[in-house]
């Protein structure tokens, strides 16, 4: 066996942290075959689809996908924080632009968010079914809190300069973020769902309009 195709383990660095990574993001093998699972598990359910159908999906045998994780519950664990953290680059990347930019010229990160979203429809699914394995999993439910709290800071951490709100109040920095992002999972999940028969963007939209009215009363 070539060496060179052995995963890399890589020692998490804090048991509070919310993804100990197992293996190589930066491996283009591994990152193929998680981005695959992705799609499966969002097509398919965690339930329905098989190592053999990820395989399948890249040209690979279930032999190759295996070797990188030993199971199908591993995969899903590795799966949520690769996608997770893509997902949290990109809420990173538009809270950075934001700042850079004047108030007149950039509404706010959120709308960039929301549009990264959209664009994402594998990211939804694949919630979806992470939400329901973790009631089954207290390991998979422990990770999707964790990202969940990184999201929320993330988020909170880019308030002060979005939408004015002063970095000392904690409290509303946290409760805005958590309503944040309430509000744009569950415009997701309702896009998921129902499709053209609801407008997420305007009620997006709208939610921002209020958003802001209610950070400058406060």
């Amino acid at each position: 066996m070539n060496t060179a195709e052995s995963p890399t383990q890589v020692k998490a660095e804090n048991p509070d942290t919310a993804a100990p990574r197992a293996v190589d993001w930066e491996n283009p093998r591994v990152a193929a075959i998680l981005s695959a699972a992705a799609k499966c598990f969002a097509r398919k359910g965690f339930s329905a689809t098989t190592l053999a159908e990820i395989g399948k999906e890249l040209g690979l045998r279930k032999s190759i996908v295996h070797y990188y994780f030993a199971s199908k519950a591993a995969l899903i664990h590795e799966v949520q924080s690769f996608t997770y953290h893509k997902h949290l680059d990109r809420l990173r990347q538009a809270i950075v632009g934001a700042g850079e930019a004047s108030a007149a010229a950039a509404p706010n990160a959120l709308a960039a968010l929301w549009e990264a979203i959209q664009t994402d429809k594998t990211g939804t699914g694949l919630n979806i079914e992470v939400w329901s394995a973790a009631r089954r999993d207290t390991e998979l439910k422990r990770r999707a809190s964790a990202l969940q709290r990184d999201a929320r800071k993330l988020v909170a951490e880019g308030l002060p300069e979005i939408l004015g709100v002063s970095a000392t109040d904690e409290a509303k920095l946290k409760g805005l973020s958590t309503l944040i992002l309430a509000v744009v999972n569950g415009l997701a999940v309702a896009e998921y769902l129902e499709g053209e028969e609801v407008d997420v963007n305007a009620a997006f939209q709208l939610f921002l309009g209020q958003l802001r009215s209610s950070a400058r009363q406060g």
